[in-house]
């Protein structure tokens, strides 16, 4: 079963079409059960002022996870400090 509305908290909508189709992916692919919730689309002020957005913020009994959707095809690989 899809993540329901009262687990996805949309703060904006994404004007990307690539990007509203990877978050409701991410949606599709989630339970709808404790703890399992989807935040998307919000912003942050980091400490040098600069304001950034996450594309969606997953929280699961695995972790915590940020996802950033790109729309460029093909397989991505590296480890936590190169991409390929």
């Amino acid at each position: 079963m899809a993540l329901s509305k009262t687990r996805w908290k949309r703060f904006a909508e994404s004007r990307f079409p690539h990007e509203r189709e990877a978050l409701e992916f991410l949606a599709q692919g989630l339970p709808d059960s404790d703890p399992n919730l989807l935040y998307t689309n919000f912003e942050f002020i980091a400490d040098d002022g600069s304001v950034n957005e996450v594309d969606a913020l997953v929280i699961t009994r695995a972790g915590v996870f940020m996802v950033e959707a790109k729309s460029r095809g093909g397989i991505v690989f590296g480890d936590r400090h190169s991409w390929d």
